[in-house]
């Protein structure tokens, strides 16, 4: 028993000397300035469909996806929208750079394309999408 204890006390001891104590903290203030300077820096950009289903009764859903061109950041942007009245998605807030992007539409009419697309800091983008007719 006195072996197990004295093996147990080592144990804790081995593990704490090699234990690292992690990032430090990050005051909150400095995390509101970088998240205030990412959306300072941020633009915005507007998909327009040529054709798309937005009927009364049914809307076809479509699936954004913003990778980074220089491949650091995968799925910046990564949600489902709803094609508006004017048959387009308005996307705010996107953080300047280029991007991969790879639409999807999802529904009656089904596509997939992927364009290459440079947002600058504070402009707003118009990306015209052109669907094959089926």
């Amino acid at each position: 028993m006195k072996q197990f204890i004295f093996f147990l006390i080592v144990l804790i001891v081995g593990v704490r000397a090699e234990a690292n104590p992690g990032p430090a903290p990050v005051p909150a203030v400095a995390n509101a300035v970088a998240a205030t300077t990412a959306l300072a820096n941020a633009g915005a950009v507007r998909l327009q469909f040529n054709e798309i289903v937005t009927a009364q009764d049914h809307t076809d859903s479509v699936l954004v996806i913003f990778d980074r061109y220089d491949l650091t950041g995968a799925g910046v942007i990564y949600q489902r929208y709803a094609a508006d009245a004017g048959q387009g998605i308005d996307i705010s807030a996107v953080p300047a750079g280029k991007y991969y992007v790879t639409i999807r539409i999802r529904g009656m009419y089904s596509d997939e394309i992927e364009k290459v697309i440079t947002i600058k800091s504070k402009k707003s983008e118009k990306v015209r999408v052109d669907l094959k007719t089926k």
